[in-house]
């Protein structure tokens, strides 16, 4: 969201470019008031110009559609509204998240079908038979390589059999009743969720184990783009990266990932302490946490909440 807003107050979405000449100026505002300036751009030849535009126009406008589902979402499992909750999620994560991959991964065939097949050439049907390799190209435009793999994504998202999935949760909060697929069919004498206790906690057991892992994706698609659209600073994009990432590795059970964090935060350890008692800082899970997520930590001794702006590294 962050992101999103800062992008939209500096207009960076916004394409400049400059006429070859007076006459060209002249002939575009002409066309303009005739045709729009879309469509004249298009008949002065600016091509790469119209281009940009409908890119950029789209993914502001598909992101912010996106994260403001994705946001109501949570607030919904905040208050246990988990129907709700599942209803808001079904678009972003199984119709958005897909074509903004698609403009990540292969933009030149994204625009092609917009600007040429569209609709029919962005319908889901069309989509569904490519949305593995979709996932796979976007997912070779991240620094996600080996953090996340195309087939597990798809089967979370999409396959109604895969155990820890969300496409069958999804499906069910969606209709009252489900038939076409046997995995996804409706128990006799039942309405999908109307009989559900809201107290349940298992509806959240599978959210909370797949959910974090799909939003990392669809934040580092989201950064691909803004990147494309106006360069991040570099340091900016490195502590993105580094942050998102090992964020995700503390909240695995992987050992292994958890002491791939500690590894990146240890120089920090050698020489960070409270400026209270002066113990030094002690790597917890808890504090690593801290450092990349709410940029401070906790004395093990003291207590004490020290601000590190860990970003400023970078």
């Amino acid at each position: 969201m962050q992101m999103l807003a800062e992008y939209e107050k500096a207009r960076a979405h916004l394409v400049r470019f400059k006429f070859r000449d007076a006459d060209e100026a002249d002939e575009f505002e002409r066309l303009a008031n005739e045709v729009g300036s879309i469509e004249a751009m298009k008949q002065l030849g600016r091509l790469d110009t119209v281009r940009r535009v409908a890119i950029n126009t789209i993914t502001m406008g598909m992101v912010s559609d996106c994260l403001h589902h994705i946001y109501e979402a949570l607030r919904c499992m905040e208050r246990r509204k988990v129907v709700v909750a599942f209803n808001l999620l079904r678009k972003p994560l199984t119709d958005s998240l897909i074509y903004l991959a698609w403009m990540l991964g292969d933009e030149d065939g994204f625009y092609e079908a917009f600007s040429k097949k569209s609709p029919a050439g962005l319908a889901p049907k069309i989509v569904g038979n490519r949305r593995q390799a979709i996932l796979q190209a976007a997912l070779e435009k991240t620094a996600l390589k080996g953090v996340i793999q195309s087939d597990w994504l798809h089967a979370v998202l999409f396959k109604d059999d895969f155990e820890r999935g969300l496409y069958k949760t999804l499906q069910r909060a969606v209709h009252l009743i489900t038939v076409s697929r046997e995995a996804v069919k409706t128990e006799p004498e039942n309405f999908n969720f109307i009989f559900k206790n809201y107290a349940d906690n298992d509806s959240y057991d599978g959210l909370y184990e797949v959910l974090p892992l799909v939003l990392l994706f669809l934040a580092h698609v989201i950064e691909g783009f803004y990147d494309r659209m106006k360069a991040m600073d570099p340091g900016a994009r490195t502590a993105f990266k580094v942050r998102t990432i090992t964020s995700m590795f503390l909240l695995s059970d992987d050992p292994n990932r958890i002491n791939e964090t500690r590894k990146v935060l240890v120089k920090l350890s050698r020489i960070l302490a409270c400026p209270n008692c002066n113990k030094p800082l002690i790597l917890t899970q808890h504090n690593m946490a801290r450092l990349l997520m709410r940029e401070s930590f906790r004395c093990t001794g003291c207590r004490t909440v020290t601000p590190f702006p860990f970003s400023y590294i970078f």
